[in-house]
């Protein structure tokens, strides 16, 4: 028995030195990307110091709508992973926060505002802004603003179907992206 009360004391006085601001993990999906044509998303994080979170993460739109159908087939297919940091001022998975990324996409769009369709490679990175919500112990809310940028590699068809270029090349990009994310913290 005084071994146990030895061993009680000694974990205790350990577990008092240790750094305990919270929870360190969090898992989410953002639901703008889901309204995406059903692109499915996840991201995961971990927070390295009270301020600081590195967060990682994937998209993935397989489908392509009307297959086949030449005049009304469309689609915004992609994969895409990122990998990046946010700094919290108050403590991370709380408050306001500010991040940026790096980020890798393969992806074709084309058939939905016009009859043009882009298939390409991208890289760049990205900067952006937002507020974490608590809900209860375990969710956030989490909203964000901001945008990515920089080269990409990409053939244009004139319809998603009909294989016949119109441009090919490569050119500086830039484009807004929100979160309107739920998120599980552990």
């Amino acid at each position: 028995m005084k071994k146990v009360r030895i061993f009680l004391l000694a974990a205790t006085i350990l577990a008092g030195g240790i750094d305990s601001w919270g929870q360190r993990f969090a898992v989410g999906t953002n639901a703008v990307d889901w309204m995406s044509l059903g692109t499915i998303n996840a991201e995961a994080s971990i927070a390295v110091s009270q301020h600081v979170s590195v967060h990682v993460g994937a998209e993935l739109n397989p489908w392509t709508f009307k297959a086949g159908d030449k005049e009304t087939q469309f689609e915004a297919r992609q994969n895409s992973w990122w990998a990046g940091a946010r700094w919290w001022p108050w403590h991370v998975y709380s408050g306001w926060w500010a991040g940026g990324n790096a980020r890798y996409s393969v992806y074709n769009i084309g058939g939905i505002w016009s009859r043009e369709t882009e298939e390409g490679d991208a890289w760049g990175a990205g900067a952006y802004g937002g507020y974490s919500i608590m809900l209860n112990e375990f969710w956030n809310l989490d909203l964000g603003v901001g945008f990515w940028g920089g080269y990409k590699q990409y053939v244009r068809y004139a319809c998603p179907l009909c294989g016949v270029r119109t441009e090919q090349g490569g050119k500086a990009f830039i484009l807004p992206d929100a979160r309107v994310a739920i998120q599980l913290i552990f």
